[in-house]
């Protein structure tokens, strides 16, 4: 009965110590030990056959398995074994088996069994607990986040954050933000770790995991081996704000590393900070809009305002030089009045420069009031300008440079022939988006007559390349001029047209 009791007291002293291990390695290594150690058996073994081996330090056998082992097989000779399943939450975790010794009893099984139970206790409880840390450090991962981006860090900044953040909780050595571009193609736009430099990099459309994420908005996993471009385990998880996929992080191991497990938590963190980096987008545009519509308003109000006054102004200092008996104080008046024209010059270049957009490029309407401009310097004057309609977004881009290079020869043959004194251009869209017509007018001598000869009129080769613009985008260019009271050309496109030619 005294050696009974022993042995119980035994397997108590090594059930109550598998408490003691926090790391999955070394409690099955102990178990194992432990079972050679209570049933005298000179070689025992953990054979691991279900998803827990990412956490074990093993090499894996042919046969699949996972070996803990204890003793050397080598010195054995006996093929008897007795083995005992580990089971852990109801599904067998593996098979704790001992052999070498020469006949197990009936309670080396029972030894060999209650310490399999304690086992897969033991197991379940320190997989919980890993579980519950994981859960931990993926919600500590996405406050943090959550913070950073809430309180200033946006733009690509916010993607290296989530980048950053999501490579370090997860235990990768690379990670990827994938984001579509305007033509709905993916494009690695932030890297973090690994050995090179992809951002930028266009993602294939065929036969990736990427792209399949994306539009699936499925999560996956993959094995070393499993994905002909990455050699090691990977994971994709789709970045994804209520039921709209905005993207991917990517994922991945070196080579012989374990595996990703189920990506649930890593498809959380990826949800709220899908959700954060597109509350900061809104939230940027919100600001940007403001920004933009307090431009819009202050150049509306020094169009509308000063400028107004500011040529009232030049009016009636004009109207004093006559006035005026003295030479000199005539002469300073006009030096006012050429003062005041230069001030509305600059206002105007201010206003201009307000409505460009703040990407830095220039817009249509820019490039227009930019060649107005060019030929203020060469006319003398400010030529009065209209743009009315959506220019900037209906005008195609390959119909622009048309467009410029008719506004620049109609005002350079104004410079050059027209004598003019006044001078307006209007661009303009109409209200249906179906036509897009240029007009400019000066009170110059007007084109000369053809002579009796029946040959063409002055600047005609001039007229005929407008025209000839016009028509590449079957519009067409017509002229009105009265000698002495000036020219009028009209130059039109049909959008409609142009769109379905554009596409």
């Amino acid at each position: 009965m005294g050696g009974t009791v022993s042995t119980e007291q035994r397997v108590l002293d090594v059930v109550l110590s598998l408490a003691e291990y926090d790391t999955l390695p070394e409690l099955l290594h102990h178990v194992v030990e432990s079972a050679c150690e209570l049933v005298d058996a000179p070689y025992g073994a953990l054979a691991v056959i279900n998803g827990h081996r990412e956490l074990l330090e093993f090499t894996a056998e042919d046969d699949g398995q996972v070996h803990i082992t204890s003793g050397d097989p080598r010195s054995i000779g006996v093929a008897d074994f007795l083995g005992a399943p580990v089971i852990v939450d109801d599904k067998t975790y593996g098979n704790l088996y001992l052999t070498g010794k020469a006949e197990f009893t009936d309670q080396d099984r029972d030894v060999l069994t209650a310490l399999a139970t304690a086992a897969g206790s033991a197991i379940g409880h320190l997989d919980r607990y890993e579980q519950t840390r994981k859960r931990e450090a993926w919600l500590r991962a996405a406050a943090e986040v959550t913070t950073d981006l809430l309180t200033g860090t946006n733009g690509r900044d916010a993607l290296y954050l989530v980048a950053r953040t999501v490579r370090r909780t997860a235990n990768a050595n690379f990670s990827a933000v994938v984001l579509p571009d305007h033509n709905g193609d993916l494009v690695i736009e932030v890297t973090d770790g690994g050995t090179y430099d992809a951002e930028g990099m266009r993602v294939p459309r065929e036969g990736t995991v990427s792209y399949r994420v994306y539009e699936s908005g499925q999560a996956e996993c993959h094995d070393a081996g499993s994905v002909p471009t990455v050699p090691g385990p990977c994971a994709v998880v789709p970045l994804t704000v209520g039921d709209r996929t905005i993207g991917v992080l990517i994922l991945a191991r070196p080579e012989g590393e374990p595996s990703f497990d189920g990506p649930e938590l890593i498809e959380a963190f990826a949800a709220q900070a899908a959700l954060v980096l597109e509350f900061t987008r809104a939230q940027g545009d919100t600001e940007r809009l403001a920004v933009l519509e307090d431009r819009d308003r202050i150049a509306r109000d020094l169009h509308d305002l000063v400028i107004q006054r500011l040529f009232g102004l030049g009016l009636g200092l004009q109207g004093l030089t006559g006035m005026s008996t003295r030479p000199q104080l005539s002469e300073r008046i006009s030096e006012f009045v050429e003062e005041v024209d230069h001030t509305i010059r600059e206002i105007r270049r201010t206003i201009f420069s307000l409505q460009e957009p703040p990407s830095g490029g220039t817009s249509l309407r820019g490039q227009l009031l930019n060649a107005v401009h060019e030929s203020a310097r060469l006319l003398g004057f400010e030529p009065d300008v209209s743009l009315e309609g959506p220019l900037d977004t209906v005008v195609p881009e390959q119909l622009r440079p048309d467009l410029l290079a008719t506004l620049r020869e109609a005002l350079t043959n104004i410079v050059r022939h027209a004598r003019a004194q006044h001078v307006s251009v209007a661009v303009s869209v109409n209200r249906t988006m179906t036509r897009l017509e240029l007009v400019v007018k000066d009170d110059g001598r007007g084109l000369p007559l053809a002579d009796d000869s029946g040959g063409a009129p002055h600047h005609a080769g001039g007229l005929a390349n407008m025209a000839a613009r016009a028509r590449r985008h079957h519009g067409d260019c017509a002229v009105d001029s009265i000698p002495g009271a000036g020219v009028g050309i009209t130059w039109f496109v049909p959008l409609v047209l142009q769109e379905a030619t554009w596409r």
